[in-house]
């Protein structure tokens, strides 16, 4: 399967409903593959996936264009993260 084939597959995907969130993107789509294209090291390619908040917003309309949707989707589905994860930016006083 061809790198556009890819993108194309992740793009009707999202567009039915079926992905959700920037993780599941990477179920399709090899972290390496994507990583390149953005020119980071796959440690800190790994740790945006896992927080999705910590993209920077040129890195998600990267992505957003290689795919062929609005980078305003992909920005939605950071912004959703933040609300799956429990105490989400609370600190504990000390």
């Amino acid at each position: 399967m061809n790198k556009e084939n890819r993108y194309n597959i992740v793009r009707i995907f999202i567009e039915k409903g079926d992905i959700k969130t920037i993780p599941e993107i990477f179920d399709y789509i090899p972290k390496s593959v994507v990583s390149t294209e953005l020119r980071t090291n796959n440690n800190r390619f790994t740790r945006l996936i896992n927080d999705p908040l910590e993209f920077k917003l040129i890195e998600l309309s990267k992505i957003a264009r290689a795919i062929g949707i609005e980078t305003r989707v992909l920005v939605n589905m950071a912004l959703q993260d933040e609300h799956r994860r429990p105490g989400r930016g609370k600190r504990t006083g000390k």
